[in-house]
């Protein structure tokens, strides 16, 4: 299902502006923060941030949002300091300069994980290779059928995790796949006694392979990320990772071994696979990161004052394993932007209730949600 373009002013509180023919995000963008964020159409975007096929490892963007896409049918995202630096960043990537690594962070509800979706949509319309996982917690957790690697002694394989992890990367970069499958891959790679991919075959073989193959997924996804690193430091493509709930890469597992204790998150092989994009042997890429404390934190604590910096959710070993970092902290609406949401959901009659459509009710809004964008929208959906 189609939508029409919809634009939304940040920082001046402005006028929601009506559909544009503007598809692609300004070049310019960091320059520009008082003025519209050209949103793609709804199809463009769920392109970029392509829905896995009950893949467990990707939301898309966070389930509420989702549900107002389906209501509105437009793709309204306000353009933020967060995604300004994230985008300003990106634009800095050269293949002269080692890969960048921006790491987001701030209190539950203030934009994470849309601002990650956003870096993915941006580096989408700019022809980037994206890499994504949407939910690194699920490498660490829900690994529901597991093998002992035959390529290195002691790792563990989760085939289905990584066969979509590669149904993903298929799915997201089809506008760029003919470009991808011109690139050679570098060395022969021999997954079995039969199956192998030859040197300078196209790397898109990689993929067909782990898809074709699902005992060899799992390192099907370790050469992928190998020779994207090496294709994107010869300059033949940009690439971008994003990673939501990154921490959990260096978290806790329920992965158990045959005598059933708990494999560390060293010993998964994805987990092996996506830490090595934090290595400094290549350039031409960033990779975004998204620190959330759902790793650490318990429900039930009402007490305990929650962490959200990226020394406290990443550990010491998670923070030296990505040092040095961009840290980006994602912050709570400023009055201004608080105005520009409501007016825009006034517009658009998200606010069904009449005593939802006063200034009182803007007012106490602002109040109750304490400028928390989640609570806000929340608080917006049920008024």
């Amino acid at each position: 299902m189609d939508c029409r373009h919809a634009q939304i002013f940040a920082h001046t509180g402005a006028a929601i502006s009506r559909p544009t023919g503007i598809r692609a995000p300004v070049p310019h963008l960091h320059q520009r923060s008082g003025e519209s964020y050209p949103r793609g159409r709804r199809k463009d975007v769920r392109s970029a941030n392509a829905r896995g096929h009950d893949s467990g490892l990707q939301e898309e963007p966070p389930s509420a949002y989702r549900k107002q896409l389906d209501t509105l049918n437009e793709c309204v995202w306000m353009c933020r300091k967060p995604i300004l630096e994230v985008v300003n960043c990106l634009q800095a990537v050269r293949p002269t300069l080692p890969s960048l690594r921006l790491v987001l962070w701030g209190k539950f509800g203030t934009g994470k994980s849309m601002t990650m979706n956003q870096a993915v949509h941006y580096a989408h319309t700019q022809g980037w290779v994206l890499f994504t996982v949407y939910d690194a917690m699920t490498l660490t957790r829900k690994a529901n059928e597991i093998q002992m690697s035959t390529h290195k002694q002691g790792r563990i394989d989760a085939p289905e995790l990584a066969v979509q992890m590669l149904q993903m990367f298929k799915q997201q970069n089809q506008e760029v796949w003919s470009k991808l499958g011109e690139m050679k891959t570098s060395k022969s790679y021999q997954w079995t006694k039969v199956d192998k991919t030859a040197e300078g075959k196209p790397i898109t073989d990689i993929v067909e392979m782990g898809l074709s193959a699902p005992y060899v997924a799992s390192d099907c996804v370790g050469a992928l990320v190998r020779e994207l690193k090496l294709h994107s430091s010869s300059g033949a493509i940009k690439l971008l990772v994003a990673i939501d709930q990154a921490n959990s890469l260096f978290g806790k597992t329920l992965v158990k071994r045959a005598d059933r204790t708990f494999a560390p998150a060293e010993d998964l092989t994805l987990v092996q696979h996506m830490c090595k994009f934090f290595l400094n042997d290549w350039t031409n890429g960033a990779s975004v990161l998204v620190a959330d404390k759902a790793e650490i934190s318990d429900a039930r604590d009402h007490l305990t004052m929650p962490l959200n910096t990226p020394l406290e959710l990443f550990g010491e070993k998670g923070f030296d394993a990505i040092d040095p970092f961009i840290p980006i902290e994602t912050e709570l609406y400023t009055k201004e932007e608080a105005n520009a949401v409501y007016d825009y959901y006034l517009e658009k009659q998200w606010l069904s209730s009449p005593k939802a459509q006063t200034e009182e009710a803007r007012k106490q809004l602002m109040y109750l949600s304490a400028f928390n964008p989640f609570h806000y929208e929340r608080l917006c959906a049920f008024n």
